[in-house]
């Protein structure tokens, strides 16, 4: 008896937890970062990326070029499938596109398109945090912490 009045009041609570997969479900706006050596050209990265219900996310990307009188910049998106295994997020990159540019004629770039393209790579991470309004992550490949918070 004393065992289904426990059970009794723990199903309740325990009806009403969220999975790892439903918290991540959304828009997330993340960490900015920087590519390319100082002596080098540089680009200022920021990134969004929705997670979708069905399995499926879009990351998009806005290279800025840093050190430019006029800006320039392009802005790219990568969509593949993700899920949560453990406390691991795995993304894949299946299709990369050029959404816009500040010079229009790279938007139609073969070379640009696949220099910036991770078409084909898996993506590892440890997830270190997650609540309803922040996503932490560790790359794999990178051994770097990556924040988003919720859009």
């Amino acid at each position: 008896m004393r065992l289904i009045l426990i059970l009794l009041v723990l199903l309740p609570f325990d009806s009403h937890s969220t999975s790892k997969e439903e918290l991540v479900v959304g828009n997330w706006k993340c960490d900015s970062f920087t590519i390319g050596e100082e002596d080098a050209d540089i680009f200022d990265v920021t990134h969004t990326v929705e997670y979708r219900a069905d399995g499926t996310s879009t990351d998009i990307h806005l290279y800025k070029l840093r050190g430019m009188e006029a800006q320039v910049w392009i802005k790219v998106a990568h969509t593949g499938p993700w899920k949560i295994q453990g406390d691991l997020l795995i993304e894949k990159a299946e299709l990369t596109e050029i959404l816009d540019a500040a010079i229009p004629e790279l938007t139609k770039s073969e070379e640009m398109l696949q220099a910036l393209s991770f078409e084909g790579e898996t993506f590892i991470s440890d997830i270190i945090e997650l609540t309803k309004s922040k996503f932490v992550t560790k790359d794999h490949e990178l051994d770097e912490l990556g924040t988003c918070v919720k859009i």
